[in-house]
């Protein structure tokens, strides 16, 4: 049974939005059905009323292809629909790679057709953004000629998965199944990195990832050419402005730069404004637990067993850990606070993600600070250390040792040494599986209450599978920075042979350096001057956490992290605002780079109706129907959804969910009553003859030639104007106006960006000639063939792949025996269906449970993405996701 947290997440919805009366889904073929017939509509549209325009010659070329991708895509995603049936963890938790990859694919269909709409809606008006949505509708079916591709080669790689397995057999040679990530690797994902950038995501996510691509594209440029404040604002505009050159720059920098680039990167959750909109906490102290020699354990046959020093590359030193506390409490607080509350049965130990070699309990505390409130008991974090100074076995010694610590000295964490659960994100939730099958495996009799590994890899294997194809697609994870950060951790190869490749060699600026900044210093040194400063504050202003940082909890002192022996009052204010006061230059820097973030950052300008692109993406649910694709009732776009529920091709497809059931089969739906839906066709037909009429242009010509008529008799082009023109009745004056002066700046914007544009071809433009030579193959033929091109293809990602890494079960708990499996904690899995990682949680909870280990839950979350954690302080559906690993943790200890 599914459980009620579950559903209360799935039902999230946007404060600023009505959600949907129901979940509705429309079947898939419908929508295939829909999208060639606008493809083919505007094509004949722009083809006979070019112009002479450069873009309305793009724009026919584009919805050509989209024609032909049609039935190809559409053949794919029936193969992989029925390769996903069987490899779900059970039949009530629907979610694998093969369920993903058809979730992208569904969410990249509703958005064509959403802007296809619009332009048949809107191309005869004078002020139609012809540039605009001809990039838009370029950049989307770059996204389509990729998928379609790259899911060739997982057709391919169907043959070589057993039975419901989602890896190839982890047994024999993994360097034959190179060939698929080097076939995928040849193609140009410069695509998912431009407008589409975090398409995938909940909106407020989405926003996150465009100032993070911004930070990057922006960063790289600086890199090369060492440009200072003023440019490096020059460049921020110009990237934003044109998100094409955006995208080929963060392809770039994420294939081919070096650890110290990964390590920047990830560490950007460190500036310091983050956890000022957290709660504030009693206790946050930064301390370390001392060697004391060999810490004693009891065994479950009545022994004893002594824990070691952690000596492991780099010699015995303190593992630093940090407690948080929302309450004072005895053992933790300093002796002089007064009202101090007993110690907690309760205890969390914590590992942070970071893939080995980036971040810290610092980065994370946005969310533990959350989580100890609502807890109100002691969190330890363990700062455990970074490859790839100190790869394995040296973070699983540390994490150990200080659990036996943690175990002979309770009260020294306020804890009675009761209920005790574990929990790690990422790299953190590997980190304390494999801490616990080294429990297991010594025979300890005090394991946790349970474990919770949160969007966890447990395999550092480069073995694919269908869900690892999305980071090629993923703006956190690219499948280069996953290769870099698995050797490092392994410690098998030194820097020198993992980055003899890169181009990107950063490193800080130091007398031994190269005189390149690091990011993190990059950041550092912007964060006064120019757009990067204001990365946090335009977040946070944007969805402000429940606490303001000047805010007294419980009228006790809140202090940040106790270091040097010093307490520090959390009083500060950011430190922009101070600089904003001290230095005029500084304060116009920033109002000209908070213009530009809030522009990236403005989820409401320039977005609704008819005429004016609406910047909602639909998103879609994975649900266990291969027939349907079910529609987010939270984040929707309400003129696609009207737009599908009242053309004859879709209407008699969309269907309803009941609330009460998430796993409904296409069978047990109910069809959605219209009576509801306004208006009758009568009250508005003269309207609709008027503007179908021959002299309104040449949309009569589509009317005629390439839409088909309904059973009624009516142009189908008549149901897009049916729409329209009920809209427009109902708009006010000052909302047409306001429409107009949108669409006025939109072409300001459009001419700008055109003038900045270099000549270039569109994203992906490379692989048109792939994708017209597989429209006369099979998936299969076609897939061999572009691993053939793909034989020649040489680069830093290539030469990653020919590494070999260890097979050792501590450091991938897929490889543990069955024995040591069943004994193993009780587990509560939570992973996300668009996480490149989501296989990983699967296939190890699947091996989990037939060994006969205990497996509490499995929580697949929809539209977030890996690392949601660290953005819950800045995104609504993050914080969302973030409680609900909450509920888990109050599960496992009892609360």
């Amino acid at each position: 049974m599914k459980s009620p947290v579950i559903n209360k997440f799935s039902n999230y919805t946007p404060s600023a939005k009505r959600p949907l009366a129901s979940k509705l889904s429309v079947q898939r073929n419908a929508v295939f059905d829909l999208l060639k017939q606008l493809a083919i509509d505007n094509y004949v549209y722009f083809r006979q009323n070019n112009s002479s325009s450069v873009y309305s010659n793009r724009v026919s070329e584009c919805c050509d292809e989209l024609s032909a991708s049609v039935d190809l895509i559409r053949d794919i995603i029936r193969k992989l629909q029925v390769a996903s049936q069987k490899c779900d963890y059970d039949e009530d938790t629907p979610g694998n790679g093969f369920r993903s990859l058809v979730c992208i694919t569904d969410i990249v269909l509703l958005h064509l057709v959403s802007v296809l709409r619009i332009c048949s809606e809107s191309r005869g008006v004078m002020m139609f953004r012809l540039a605009h949505h001809c990039k838009e509708i370029e950049a989307y079916s770059a996204i389509l000629r990729f998928l379609v591709l790259a899911y060739q080669q997982v057709v391919l790689m169907l043959s070589r998965l057993d039975g419901d397995s989602l890896f190839p057999p982890l047994e024999g040679d993994y360097q034959q199944y190179n060939i698929l990530f080097k076939g995928i690797e040849s193609l140009d994902g410069s695509c998912f990195y431009g407008r589409p950038l975090g398409f995938q995501f909940f909106p407020s996510v989405t926003r996150i990832f465009r100032v993070i691509g911004l930070v990057l594209a922006t960063y790289s440029l600086s890199w090369e050419n060492g440009s200072a404040a003023l440019s490096s604002l020059i460049n921020s505009g110009r990237m934003l402005l044109n998100p094409e050159q955006r995208a080929k720059r963060i392809i770039k920098v994420t294939r081919e730069a070096d650890i110290n680039f990964c390590r920047g990167f990830w560490n950007l959750s460190e500036l310091p404004t983050a956890k000022l909109f957290c709660p504030t906490m009693s206790i946050c102290d930064a301390c370390e637990v001392k060697p004391m020699g060999p810490l004693p354990l009891e065994t479950v046959d009545g022994g004893l067993i002594h824990i070691p020093e952690p000596s492991a590359h780099t010699g015995v030193r303190p593992v630093s850990i940090k407690i948080l506390s929302f309450s004072h409490r005895i053992g933790i607080s300093p002796p002089n606070v007064l009202n101090c509350l007993p110690l907690s049965p309760f205890l969390v130990i914590h590992c942070h993600g970071g893939g080995y070699v980036a971040t810290s309990s610092k980065s994370h505390e946005t969310y533990l600070r959350s989580w100890a409130k609502s807890l109100n008991c002691p969190i330890v974090s363990i700062d455990y250390s970074l490859a790839p100074e100190n790869p394995f076995p040296r973070p699983t010694e540390e994490v150990l040792y200080a659990y036996a610590w943690i175990l002979n000295n309770p009260e020294k964490f306020g804890w009675t040494g009761s209920r005790i659960c574990m929990v790690g994100d990422s790299a953190g939730g590997n980190l304390i599986v494999s801490v616990n099958l080294k429990l297991v495996e010594l025979g300890v009799k005090r394991v946790p209450d349970g474990l919770i590994p949160i969007y966890t890899p447990f395999l550092f294997q480069y073995l694919p599978s269908p869900s690892r194809v999305l980071s090629f697609m993923d703006p956190l994870l690219h499948m280069g920075v996953v290769i870099r950060c698995a050797a490092a951790y392994t410690g098998s190869y030194s820097d020198e042979e993992l980055d003899k490749n890169c181009s990107f060699h950063i490193q800080s600026n130091t007398a031994g350096g190269n005189g390149h900044r690091s990011l993190q210093d990059y950041v550092d040194q912007q964060g006064s001057q120019s757009i990067v400063s204001l990365i946090n504050l335009s977040l946070f202003n944007k969805t402000p956490m429940d606490k303001s940082p000047t805010v007294e909890e419980n009228s006790v002192t809140v202090k940040q992290e106790r270091t040097d022996g010093f307490d520090v009052e959390m009083d500060e204010v950011p430190c922009s605002s101070k600089l904003e006061r001290t230095d005029p230059k500084v304060s116009a820097s920033l109002t000209m780079s908070r213009d530009v973030v809030e522009r990236l950052m403005d989820e409401d300008g320039a977005e609704e109706e008819d005429e004016v692109v609406n910047e909602t993406i639909q998103t879609v649910r994975v649900n266990s129907d291969p027939f349907h694709i079910c529609l987010s009732s939270g984040n929707f776009d309400s003129c696609l959804i009207d737009y599908l529920q009242m053309h004859p091709i879709t209407k008699s497809s969309v269907h309803n969910f009941p609330e009460s059931s998430d796993t409904q089969k296409s069978n047990e739906c109910s069809r959605v009553d219209f009576d509801d839906v306004p208006p009758a066709e009568d009250e508005v037909f003269d309207e609709m003859m008027a503007l179908n009429s021959p002299k309104n242009g040449s949309d009569a010509v589509t009317a005629t030639t390439s839409v088909p008529n309904n059973k009624m008799g009516i142009p189908l082009l008549r149901v897009d104007s049916l729409i329209r023109v009920q809209r427009n009745k109902c708009r006010s004056l000052s909302q047409s106006l306001a429409d107009t002066a949108a669409l006025a700046a939109g072409h300001a914007i459009d001419n700008l960006s055109d003038w900045l544009d270099s000549p270039m071809e569109p994203l992906g433009y490379n692989d048109k000639k792939k994708l017209s030579r597989a429209v006369t193959l099979s998936p299969k033929k076609a897939a061999k063939l572009n691993q053939m091109d793909a034989e020649n293809h040489q680069s830093h990602f290539t030469e990653l792949l020919k590494l070999k890494l260890p097979r050792d079960h501590f450091m991938s708990p897929m490889y543990a025996p069955k024995e040591l499996l069943a004994k193993m904690p009780p587990m509560c899995f939570v992973a996300c269906h668009l996480d490149p990682l989501l296989d990983d949680t699967i296939a190890f909870a699947k091996r989990v449970r037939d060994s006969g280990g205990r497996v509490k839950s499995v929580d697949l979350l929809d539209n977030l993405p890996h690392g949601f954690l660290n953005f819950a302080p800045m995104s609504s559906d993050c914080r969302d996701g973030a409680n609900l690993c909450c509920e888990r943790i109050k599960g496992v200890l009892g609360i």
